[in-house]
């Protein structure tokens, strides 16, 4: 019995770390109100984590996601693409029958701005 319960709570503790690890992450419903702008906080988290990004921020308004990234001025072109991208397939998962508008900056200047229309 004691290894049955051994085995049960690695298992547990596994399957956790499993999910916390691939990010487990829901997409934010827009707030009544047209005008009211609602936080993605999960997503926000993440990008204040990306090392390359000096901030970041997700939002939905009005049934459009918005998400904004500011990288640090010392990162490759190619770099800072394989992050947008690796958003902006992370936001049409979560977010489908939504319009996407990802704005990303670098030394002031934009070096992204993609607007992918409403999915089905």
């Amino acid at each position: 019995m004691k290894s049955f319960l051994k085995k049960l709570t690695l298992i547990t503790i596994c399957i956790a770390m499993f999910a916390s690890l691939t990010g487990c992450y829901t997409a934010v419903k827009p707030d009544k109100d047209p005008k009211k702008l609602v936080q993605d906080i999960n997503r926000t988290k993440q990008l204040s984590k990306e090392k390359d990004l000096d901030t970041g921020q997700v939002y939905v308004k009005n049934n459009m996601v918005t998400a904004t990234m500011a990288f640090k001025d010392n990162v490759s072109q190619e770099d800072a693409k394989k992050l947008i991208s690796k958003y902006e397939d992370a936001l049409k998962k979560e977010y489908k029958g939504m319009k996407i508008n990802i704005q990303a900056v670098q030394n002031n200047k934009s070096i992204a701005n993609i607007v992918i229309p409403k999915q089905n």
